[in-house]
Parts: C-alpha cells; sequence; structure tokens
C-alpha cells in the first residue's frame, strides 16, 4: 500500500500539482512521527464556497465557508487515510493553498488547534514543516 495523494480540482484552480502536494503532506506526516511509506492514500478537493459552506454546516454547525477541513477516515495506517477539502476562495495571503495542504494533513494526524490556532503547538509545526521544505530549516 504506497502512499499516495489523489488531488479532485473541481473549481479549476491548477496551481496545486499532485507532486507538490503528496511532498506537503508526507512532510507533515513525518513531522508527527509517521512514516508515509507504510501509509495509504490521502485526497485532497478543492471546492468552490458554496460546497464549502455546506460541508461546513453538515459536519460544524457553522453556515459559512472556511479554508480547509479534514476527514480521517482509516486512520495514518490505513488504506484510506483521509480527505482534505480546501476552498481556494476563502484561503487568505496569510495560510495558502500550500499551507492548507499541511495544516490538514496535520488534523489527519491527529493534531488540532482549539480556537486560538496562532498559539497552539500545531502553528508551530506547521511553519516548521514548511520552513523545512522551502529550504530554511
Amino acid at each position: 500500500m504506497p502512499f499516495s495523494v489523489d488531488v479532485l480540482d473541481e473549481v479549476g484552480f491548477g496551481e496545486l500539482g499532485a507532486d507538490r502536494v503528496t511532498e506537503l503532506a508526507a512532510a507533515a506526516f513525518v513531522a508527527r512521527g509517521y512514516e508515509p511509506e507504510r501509509m495509504g492514500e490521502v485526497s485532497v478537493a478543492l471546492v468552490d464556497r458554496e460546497t464549502m459552506r455546506e460541508l461546513n454546516l453538515k459536519y460544524r454547525g457553522k453556515d459559512a465557508p472556511t479554508d480547509v477541513l479534514s476527514f480521517g477516515i482509516d486512520g495514518p495506517y490505513g488504506e484510506m487515510v483521509g480527505e482534505i477539502v480546501i476552498c481556494p476562495g476563502v484561503a487568505s495571503s496569510e495560510m495558502g493553498i500550500e499551507e492548507l495542504v499541511v495544516h490538514g494533513a496535520l488534523h489527519l494526524s491527529g493534531m488540532d488547534h482549539g480556537e486560538d490556532f496562532e498559539a497552539s503547538e500545531m502553528s508551530m509545526v506547521q511553519d516548521e514543516v514548511l520552513r523545512d521544505l522551502d529550504g530554511g530549516g
């Protein structure tokens, strides 16, 4: 069961290749002590604001779109690790699409940040993963 990431671009974003998404997700899992070569599949879906609003309402009770949602399925070493859903239309300059992939993967690895993301351990791990990938670590 080789680690793989499937990208479904429902909005024609076109700027996020499967190789880069795989690199981002794998780096997040490694930072959490997982071995991607033993993991299954992660699905990343890029959706519009309305789809994201519907998902956020259904699963979190919030009637507004959000930037990213993660849905664990079989766990880190399962056949289908989970799905990361990203809304490029809500992504901000503070947390762009690549950051949201890492953010979603960290959620799939079991991390959470509560209400104050900036003060959380998850924020520090996310920054470290991105810094390391960009050659700054």
